[in-house]
């Protein structure tokens, strides 16, 4: 049941609709009921196994946890704090297993082969529970939280169940913290018409962007990579499934996001106009900004806060003054910090240096040579606050950016720089027009116009109570013809046009 199909919104209306009924005080046990409906459905009843016992680590350690430091008992041995980490290291070693392991199996071979020896490991036939990648990283974050005092631990095992496995956030996040939600979730809040409106307006610009841009670009994507294509349309190629990404899972976000509003439930805000970046290290604090803030809080400032990398912080400074020390120490953080954003996001090498290391490389590269950058800006006069070196700025790091996630695309290492090195080789850019037709690239082209002037319209208010402030014709408006933008334009998979999804599901 993927949260763009009729089965879903159908789904989400029944229990919407049960929400209003029931009373206040119970309506959390009808999004209870929901989740775990959604989970049998979309993914493994056996696997939900494996969930649950996540659920139940995460929750006892955290009331054993703080009922021992509200004892207060001295004793030579932390245990909670030994506690906490049994508890975290089960909970990666959980996400390890279904998620790396693999990972593991194939540079475990690398290095026999090295050795070598001529036995080989098999790889496992593995299937990973449903939304595991997302929901682990909540767990580690409430059991933590929890030890370091920052919340107080859920006591009703059912209501925790319900932050576990919320069934919005099952499919691709966002990340999050139980303080962020926890009032809201068991609330019973009222179902107005304003929370109605704005989850629904959310929803639909959630599948427009999925829908009409990112669906529409993906077989030109696809024929790009795989054919024979050189020159400027290999970047066109990697700039487009740069696109093709920040539609298909910020649009993705803004359906989960508004499915849940509908609830009066608002979830983090996982994008904040990533296009406007000026660096990548802006960009990266707009885009999957639960995900950067986790790894910030729960591995970076831990790893920078350990006693051992004070001593010797405080070494480098005596040695190469306090400014240069304390960059060195924030890049061994960081270097850390990306390395598990990179084996985060995927098993295999490509995406540990595309989606990790590569923005490591990027953003300390940088940090060493700013002064020769600002050494160079003020030698051509170069006015750093004008629009054209804003554009600049925000073209650059919209390259690099792509450049980096290019890599996850690819099979190997050496596919990818063997597709950066077709670059290179002189083509014709109009190779690319017979790969869609010319209606496609024509809503592409005003797809990205809409887009840039929804997010142009975020920096300067919330285009979502811009809209809400006109009058109730012209707001209905508005939703209509976003309705019948997608229902018309969109893509709805292979074999399948605009006109036949229409006409079969009136």
């Amino acid at each position: 049941m993927a949260i763009t199909s009729l089965k879903f919104f159908a789904f989400l209306a029944v229990i919407y609709l049960l929400y209003c009924l029931v009373p206040r005080q119970k309506r959390w046990f009808v999004l209870l009921g929901a989740s775990l409906f959604f989970y049998v459905v979309c993914g493994s009843l056996r696997l939900f196994v494996v969930t649950l016992l996540q659920i139940l680590v995460a929750y006892g350690a955290a009331i054993r946890t703080d009922k021992q430091q509200r004892e207060g008992v001295s004793t030579k041995i932390n245990t909670a704090g030994i506690l906490t980490c049994l508890a975290v290291l089960f909970q990666i070693g959980a996400l390890l297993y279904y998620k790396e392991m693999n990972f593991f199996v194939t540079n475990g071979n690398v290095l026999l082969h090295l050795l070598g020896k001529e036995s080989t490991l098999s790889l496992w036939q593995i299937v990973a529970p449903l939304g595991i990648s997302y929901y682990t990283l909540s767990y580690i974050a409430y059991i933590l939280d929890v030890y370091w005092g920052v919340v107080s631990p859920q006591r009703n095992f059912l209501k925790f169940c319900l932050f576990g496995i919320y069934f919005p956030i099952m499919i691709s996040g966002p990340i999050t913290r139980y303080q962020e939600i926890e009032q809201d979730l068991y609330a019973g809040n009222r179902a107005d018409y304003q929370g109605f409106c704005f989850g629904l307006q959310r929803i639909l610009w959630g599948l427009f962007k999925k829908l009409v841009i990112a669906d529409r670009m993906a077989p030109i994507v696809q024929e790009i990579w795989s054919g024979d294509f050189y020159g400027w349309c290999v970047l066109i190629g990697v700039l487009g499934y740069a696109w093709q990404l920040y539609m298909d899972f910020s649009g993705c976000m803004d359906v989960v996001l508004g499915a849940s509003e509908l609830f009066g439930i608002r979830l983090p805000e996982n994008f904040n106009t990533p296009l406007y970046a000026t660096s990548l290290s802006e960009y990266w604090r707009r885009w999957h900004i639960t995900l950067g803030a986790w790894v910030k809080d729960y591995v970076m400032y831990p790893i920078l806060k350990t006693k051992g990398l004070q001593t010797r912080a405080k070494k480098w400074k005596k040695k190469y003054g306090k400014k240069m020390g304390k960059k060195m120490t924030t890049w061994i953080g960081l270097f850390f910090t990306w390395l598990v954003v990179g084996l985060w996001h995927g098993g295999a090498w490509t995406f540990v240096f595309g989606s990790g290391l590569f923005f490591f490389l990027m953003i300390v590269g940088g940090q060493i040579l700013e002064p020769i950058g600002k050494w160079c800006i003020e030698k051509m006069h170069i006015p750093t606050q004008s629009f054209g070196w804003k554009l600049w700025q925000r073209i650059r790091t919209f390259v690099l950016f792509s450049a980096s996630i290019s890599f996850s695309w690819s099979a190997s290492m050496k596919d990818g720089f063997r597709m950066w090195a077709r670059c290179f080789k002189p083509t014709n850019l109009s190779s690319l027009l017979p790969l869609a037709s010319r209606a496609d690239w024509f809503l592409l082209v005003i797809g990205a116009v809409i887009v840039w002037l929804i997010s142009y319209g975020k920096q300067k208010e919330d285009v979502r109570m811009y809209v809400a402030k006109k009058a109730l014709p012209v707001r209905w408006i508005l939703y209509l013809v976003l309705l019948f933008a997608v229902l018309i334009c969109g893509v709805y998979g292979p074999g399948y046009d605009a006109s036949s999804f229409i006409y079969g599901q009136f």
